[in-house]
């Protein structure tokens, strides 16, 4: 009878191969998370264009006014029913966009759109919480400081829109702003959940990627100068490494 010259691997063959196996799993793995963050990313990035150039589209349609951050009476924010009347900024600018996906932020967790204040909170792209964010109390609303265009001396470096904590509103999140002087808190703040940094847009139409600790405000640095008719007492937060600024109420410029 003929014997077979067929052989299976040994133990030592198969430990082999399974450990080339994970070394290459190891190596590449790393790799295509990179490659897939890299591509939500720029994702993200084009959405916030296209959400800035609607908010652009609203203010030429406003004689240059921004989109308010609620419709609502600044002091005490928007009130039950809450319907088109009461509406958030994203509802503002809906209609010159006519997508809910491109505001939500690739990256982020359970965001969700909305335009009602109740889930204002799931956003991940938020508003510069300084722009419409001051008040006169002049009546017993309270009136909104609204800036438009002609005030905006260097559109290129004003923020319109950042990357955002989000979470539930009633647990303290407040996605649909943002600001740069805190980084994944609740309330006011910043997302670094790509790769450390932060996606902005600005009032010119673009929109880049910054590593977050290059826009935080440093509400240590020397005082330079504060715009006296429209007081805001935050000036700091245009004092950041990547001289961008934050506080568009206030027209004072820092210098480099």
């Amino acid at each position: 009878m003929k014997r077979s010259s067929l052989r299976g691997f040994t133990l030592i063959e198969l430990l082999v191969v399974i450990a080339i196996i994970a070394i290459l799993a190891a190596i590449l793995f790393p790799v295509f998370a990179q490659a897939k963050s890299a591509a939500k990313k720029t994702a993200c990035i084009s959405n916030m264009k296209q959400m800035t150039l609607a908010g652009i589209q609203y203010m030429d349609a406003f004689d240059g006014y921004v989109f308010l951050r609620y419709a609502a009476c600044p002091s005490t924010g928007p009130q039950a029913p809450f319907n088109e009347n009461n509406m958030i900024w994203p509802g503002l600018i809906q209609p010159y966009i006519k997508n809910k996906d491109i505001y939500n932020d690739p990256m982020a967790s359970g965001s969700k759109y909305s335009d009602s204040w109740p889930t204002r909170g799931e956003m991940s792209i938020g508003q510069n919480a300084t722009i419409t964010g001051w008040y006169w109390p002049t009546n017993a609303c309270g009136e909104m400081i609204v800036p438009t265009a002609s005030q905006m001396a260097l559109p290129a470096i004003n923020v319109m829109f950042a990357t955002s904590p989000n979470g539930p509103t009633a647990n303290g999140w407040r996605g649909y702003l943002s600001r740069n002087d805190a980084v994944n808190t609740t309330g006011l703040a910043l997302s670094n959940r790509h790769q450390m940094g932060t996606v902005h847009s600005f009032f010119d139409g673009h929109a880049k990627y910054y590593k977050t600790v290059a826009v935080l405000g440093n509400p240590n640095a020397p005082y330079r100068c504060d715009d006296a008719s429209i007081f805001t007492g935050m000036w700091w937060l245009d004092a950041n490494a990547a001289k961008i600024k934050w506080n568009i109420t206030d027209p004072c410029i820092q210098e480099p």
